[in-house]
């Protein structure tokens, strides 16, 4: 009986090392093929920055332009910490979970992370306002896209809103934000291990012809190839 007990845990350790190989090695070569390799800054086109944490990567777009309003879908009057209109917004997809349940690192708890990585699990966006531009450093790169890679980034994110259309469609999620001047709303698909926050700001990239990976599951994925 004993022995059985023993092969029957080690069958499953096994199969869950062999798992977690496959898993490892579709994450080195998912960040290791580059995208959009003819890409390059300019000056001329409609700038924006990629912000990581060290581990979580957003999109940071320009509030206003001659192409679209940010204000006409997140309505400023949400954010009881703004009080001078505000230049840029910071947009992030998520784990339902992790964004709400875990405001700094020390909040994160075992079930939250396992259902993140092995469940699929809701999801939401979060929402920063900024009324000045992002500081250039390693953790906000600031890159490049023309005006129609905009307008296709533009419906992407739209779309990863649940009900997206309009600001009335927009759906907040009440007195859950860090500070002042962020928010979350409820947004659409699922999260788990492979598709990750990460893999959003990727797919973001892609469709801004900014240089990324083909498939980026973590935020080492994205930054190492704006660096």
């Amino acid at each position: 009986m004993i022995k059985k007990i023993i092969k029957i845990i080690l069958f499953s350790l096994e199969i869950f090392f062999g798992l977690f190989s496959i898993y490892i090695c579709y994450v080195l070569a998912g960040m290791l093929i580059p995208i959009n390799h003819d890409y390059i800054y300019s000056d001329e086109e409609i700038q924006f920055y990629v912000i990581s944490n060290g581990v979580h990567t957003d999109i940071c777009l320009p509030v206003k332009n001659e192409v679209f309003d940010w204000t006409s879908f997140i309505a400023t009057n949400d954010f009881q910490g703004l009080i001078n209109q505000p230049s840029y917004i910071s947009i992030g997809w998520g784990d339902k979970g992790f964004y709400l349940d875990t405001p700094t690192w020390a909040d994160l708890k075992f079930t939250t992370a396992f259902n993140a990585i092995f469940l699929p699990s809701e999801t939401a966006m979060h929402i920063t306002y900024y009324t000045h531009e992002p500081q250039e450093s390693s953790l906000a790169i600031k890159c490049s896209m023309d005006k129609d890679e905009y307008q296709r980034l533009i419906s992407y994110i739209q779309a990863s809103f649940e009900n997206c259309g309009s600001i009335v469609d927009a759906q907040l999620i009440e007195g859950k934000g860090y500070t002042l001047n962020d928010n979350f709303y409820e947004a659409d698909g699922s999260y788990w291990g492979f598709k990750t926050c990460n893999t959003w700001t990727n797919d973001a990239l892609k469709i801004a012809g900014v240089k990324t990976s083909f498939h980026a599951l973590f935020e080492p994925g994205i930054m190492r190839w704006l660096h």
